[in-house]
């Protein structure tokens, strides 16, 4: 999309509406595939889903930064290193903390069931 963006718009206005377009992909992607979690309300996701990118973008920089003071000059090389410790980052954060299943509803012990498997004596 920034190849064709580039040939009709300003480099940074390209940049910027292919950049918006890839982190939406990726929300719904990962909010509707990867941990199916469609059913889910939208906006807390969204919030959780921005705090996500910030940690992510501040733990690339971070580790580039470092490996930049410490190992090579290349910042291919280190933005290369940098990249697997992140996509951890954003997995476990995506998983646990985007896109995190509501605690499962619990009977108490010795309640009786009916036969949907709900609590018989709500009413």
């Amino acid at each position: 999309m920034l190849w064709v963006f580039n040939h009709f718009l300003p480099k940074l206005v390209a940049v910027s509406i292919a950049y918006i377009m890839a982190v939406t992909l990726h929300f719904s992607l990962n909010k509707w595939w990867t941990f199916q979690a469609g059913n889910l309300p939208v906006g807390g996701q969204v919030a959780r889903y921005l705090l996500n990118v910030v940690a992510c973008l501040i733990c690339t920089d971070v580790l580039v930064w470092l490996v930049l003071l410490t190992l090579t000059e290349n910042v291919f090389i280190a933005k290369a290193i940098a990249i697997p410790p992140t996509t951890i980052l954003g997995f476990v954060l995506l998983r646990c903390f985007v896109f995190r299943k509501p605690p499962a509803q619990t009977v108490p012990q010795g309640t009786p069931l009916g036969r949907s498997g709900v609590d018989a004596s709500w009413k």
